[in-house]
């Protein structure tokens, strides 16, 4: 029996590890596709490009004020309802914005939406860091950053298929929002409690401690939300068309 339950037990963790990685990859295929098909839809109401970029600049600006929030959240009603709960919040919010279809509305549901689903990426790292045994943590980590990157990919690619006018590329977004909801509602009984630590350390004590670090995360997610939202603007500006429709379905 000694034996048997170790082994129960990894099959457990390797089942929940699986599970939140499947979450938040699902959670970044929707976030993927919202980036380009905002900004499809703006340029095509004629609102121009520093709107567009004020626009998108909402989402993170959510991430940045929810951050705090989070752990106060997750001891007060639970990692697991928290992110469930965000996971609805999500889809609900994402179909207002595609209801709406108004730039100045945009504003402050890309702020909620951002604020939403911050949670569902800081507390799927968490519960990933924190079910990974020691010796393979680094090696579990870069599987986690890999399938959430091709999540990202993923999402764009999406409107190859459905376009970038109407409900359709909405109604992705949203399901994918249900789904990642799904996937951890699955796991959520096998995933570790999120607790405050014993020794506490704010965010402007931690900073001096990894200056350089945060330097590289601020540019790194600098360039990735430009490229995120004015990209698929800049390349339309020159002839880019947006493949709204497969090429090999065209007659």
């Amino acid at each position: 029996m000694d034996r048997v339950e170790p082994k129960r037990d990894d099959t457990m963790q390797w089942a929940a590890i699986t599970g939140v990685i499947a979450t938040v990859s699902v959670f970044a295929i929707a976030q993927g596709l919202s980036y380009p098909l905002l900004s499809f839809i703006l340029q095509r109401q004629g609102v121009s490009p520093v709107m567009i970029g004020l626009s998108a600049a909402m989402t993170p600006i959510g991430f940045i004020v929810s951050s705090p929030l989070i752990p106060s959240l997750a001891r007060r009603f639970g990692a697991g309802r928290t992110a469930l709960t965000c996971a609805a919040l999500s889809a609900v919010v994402l179909a207002l914005i595609g209801w709406t279809q108004n730039v100045y509305l945009w504003f402050p549901l890309r702020f909620l939406i951002g604020a939403v689903t911050n949670p569902l990426y800081v507390l799927s790292e968490i519960w990933v860091i924190a079910l990974a045994p020691p010796a393979r943590r680094g090696r579990i980590m870069g599987v986690y950053s890999t399938i959430i990157s091709a999540g990202f990919a993923a999402g764009p690619l999406c409107l190859l298929a459905v376009g970038t006018e109407g409900w359709p590329p909405f109604l992705v977004g949203i399901s994918a929002f249900i789904f990642c909801g799904g996937c951890l509602a699955l796991v959520v009984g096998r995933l570790p409690k999120v607790d405050e630590a014993g020794h506490r350390l704010s965010v402007m004590g931690f900073m001096p401690l990894a200056w350089l670090l945060l330097s590289a995360v601020i540019v790194a997610a600098g360039f990735e939300q430009a490229v995120l939202a004015l990209l698929p603007v800049y390349g339309t500006h020159y002839g880019i068309a947006e493949n709204r429709n497969r090429p090999c379905c065209r007659r």
